[in-house]
C-alpha cells in the first residue's frame, strides 16, 4: 500500500507472510533449542513475516513514460521455528514417549534492518510495460541489547527481484505477471546459541494493483 505525498514521491507500507511447513521422519534422537526429540516423525513450522516501510521518489522520468524510481526504508522479520516430535520419558520415570514442541524465539532479538531499492519501468505498448526491480538491505554481525549467556549478536540480510510485464487494464487498475526472486539470511550469536537460517525462494508472481 503506497500514500503518495506527489505526484513525483510516495510512502509505501508492505507486508510479506511466509509459510514454510514440512515434516521428516528421522532414525536418531535430535536436539533442538535445547528440547531432544526421539527418532521418528518431525514436523517443522518455520512460517515468518517482514513488514517495511519505506519512502520513494522518482529519479529519471521521460515523456515515453519511462521511469526509475529509488526507494529508501526500514524492514522489521518476525521468526520463530518451532519443531514438534515425540519427546523421550523423563528419566527414572519408566514412561513412554510423548509428543511436545519447542521453538526458537529470533523475534525477541530482531532489529530493524535498512534497504535499499530501485524499479524501472519501461514502455513496451501504450497498456504494456516490462518491470523490473530490486530490494535489499542488511545488518553486519551488531551487538543488540539483548542478552543470552552473555550479548547476542545479529546478521541478516536479505534481497528482492523481480522481472515481469504490467498490462494497464484501465485508469486505476494494472496486471502483472513475472518471475520473482527473494533471498534472507540471519545469524544470532550468543555464548549459548549459535543460529543460523537461510531461505532461497523463487518463482512465477501475479499480482494485481489498485489506485484510488
Amino acid at each position: 500500500m503506497a500514500f503518495h505525498l506527489t505526484a513525483q514521491d510516495a510512502v509505501r507500507a508492505s507486508y510479506l507472510y511466509y509459510f514454510l511447513r514440512g515434516g521428516t521422519t528421522v532414525n536418531q534422537s535430535v536436539v533442538f533449542n535445547g528440547q531432544e526429540f526421539s527418532a521418528g516423525s518431525l514436523h517443522t513450522n518455520a512460517d515468518f513475516y517482514r513488514a517495511s516501510l519505506t519512502y520513494e521518489c522518482t529519479l529519471l522520468s521521460r515523456s515515453s513514460g519511462e521511469q526509475l524510481i529509488g526507494s529508501v526504508g526500514l524492514s522489521y522479520v518476525n521468526f520463530n521455528p518451532t519443531l514438534t516430535g515425540n519427546t523421550p520419558p523423563q528419566s527414572g520415570s519408566g514412561g513412554e514417549a510423548h509428543g511436545g514442541s519447542n521453538s526458537e524465539d529470533f523475534y525477541r532479538q530482531e532489529l530493524p534492518v535498512p534497504i535499499l531499492g530501485l524499479r524501472w519501468d519501461h514502455p513496451l505498448s501504450p497498456r504494456l510495460r516490462l518491470r523490473t526491480s530490486v530490494e535489499g538491505g542488511g545488518l553486519p554481525r551488531v551487538p543488540t541489547p539483548w542478552k543470552e549467556g552473555g550479548t547476542i549478536y545479529l546478521q541478516q540480510s536479505h534481497a528482492d527481484a523481480s522481472l515481469g510485464l504490467a498490462h494497464i487494464v484501465g485508469p486505476h487498475t494494472e496486471l502483472e505477471a513475472g518471475y520473482h526472486f527473494t533471498y534472507f539470511f540471519q545469524h544470532e550469536k550468543s555464548h549459548e546459541d549459535n543460529n543460523v537460517f537461510e531461505l532461497i525462494d523463487n518463482g512465477a508472481q501475479v499480482r494485481f494493483t489498485l489506485r484510488f
